[in-house]
């Protein structure tokens, strides 16, 4: 698969229709479709698995450069992405569940929906044990793609009286009691479909749980996702960050005159690009094209490179803003729709104050 040759067929597509899809705060389905039609649903999957073999580090650079057409068509995907992700690492780590799954993905085109790394450690919601299985209820956020998924893959609280769990488990979003809430209404990444997915006695079947872990405490499983998953989800956004430093360099040099303010501003710019740029290197690099042991320390350096994404990247594009001054505010110009797209970021886990924290105790106890 021609990672390029895609980019190059269906970016500009898609980047005339971005400011519609913002403003109209609209679904970007036929964005989807077409490029499940290419088969990008299924990139990363290995070829004896039915997908395309696309290394991780190819992947990454694509959804980075897929969002400076579309960021919410990006994001959206790389939400699908960084599940199938972390399938692809459990396969070649020999879990035959993965491996099974994965070749249920490839043959029926299907597109997965989570919230993102919204359940994190705690989740919400109530199940409850009952024959066969478990009866799910709880409200999901930020559910991205749900308009055109397939499968969610969530997780839920739990208490069996003695202690309080968290379950892992996906279930077909056709399934009886799962609704999903048109409630998709932001200030950016607009086009994304991130509605709220409501699951009311659902029924998830014993063979369906994927984890039963302890409720609010690390699990070697968020390892694994923080290490595979946050590049892939993170990659978007510093494409936005690029497509902006990008722009904001053709407008002042085509536009305005040149004046010492700019170039400060546009070097503040470009230094915050920077930095952000190498934190996404750092993170595809550690995630070696799978070939990579997740622990609590790799785990802790992809949470500080997505912190250091979503920093520099809003400062970034705050400095270009700067730099054009004025004339940055029109909507025509589109800095500040790609700015709006760009606030996102923050609110994946972990936010900053949480990753912090989270660093400030690890550096002292070595544990997270």
């Amino acid at each position: 698969m021609e990672l390029e040759k895609v980019l190059s067929d269906l970016g500009p597509m898609f980047e005339q229709c971005a400011p519609d899809l913002d403003r109209e705060n609209r679904f970007a389905e036929e964005n989807f479709l077409t490029l499940r039609e290419r088969g990008i649903y299924k990139a990363i999957i290995p070829k004896e698995l039915g997908g395309y073999g696309v290394t991780f580090d190819e992947l990454c650079h694509f959804l980075k450069d897929l969002a400076k057409y579309c960021p919410s068509t990006a994001l959206t995907l790389s939400m699908h992405q960084h599940l199938v992700a972390v399938l692809v690492f459990k396969h070649l780590n020999d879990d035959e569940t993965s491996s099974k799954t994965l070749e249920m993905i490839s043959e029926k085109d299907l597109i997965l929906v989570s919230t993102g790394g919204g359940d994190w450690l705690s989740s919400n919601g109530s199940a409850k044990k009952v024959d066969g299985g478990y009866q799910i209820n709880c409200v999901k956020a930020f559910c991205s793609g749900s308009p055109l998924g397939n499968v969610a893959v969530m997780s839920c609280a739990y208490n069996d009286g003695d202690k309080e769990s968290v379950l892992h488990f996906s279930v077909p979003l056709n399934s009886e009691g799962v609704e999903i809430i048109d409630d998709w209404d932001a200030m950016g990444m607009r086009g994304t479909g991130s509605n709220s997915i409501k699951f009311k006695d659902v029924f998830v079947p014993e063979e369906k749980i994927s984890l039963i872990r302890e409720r609010g405490v690390w699990h070697p499983v968020w390892s694994v996702v923080s290490t595979l998953a946050f590049p892939i989800f993170i990659a978007p956004y510093f494409g936005v960050a690029e497509a902006i430093t990008e722009k904001t360099l053709r407008i002042v040099s085509g536009r305005f005159k040149k004046d010492l303010n700019s170039f400060s501003a546009l070097g503040r710019m470009k230094n915050h690009y920077q930095i952000a740029k190498w934190a996404l290197e750092d993170m595809v690099k550690s995630a070696n094209n799978f070939d990579v042991k997740p622990s609590e320390e790799t785990a802790t350096q992809a949470h500080q490179g997505k912190a250091i994404i979503a920093q520099q990247g809003r400062q970034c594009a705050q400095a270009a803003m700067e730099a054009i001054g004025g004339y940055s505010y029109y909507k025509k110009v589109e800095i500040e729709r790609l700015y709006r797209d760009l606030l996102a970021g923050e609110f994946h886990p972990m936010q900053a104050h949480k990753q912090e924290t989270a660093l400030g105790e690890f550096l002292v106890t070595g544990k997270l």
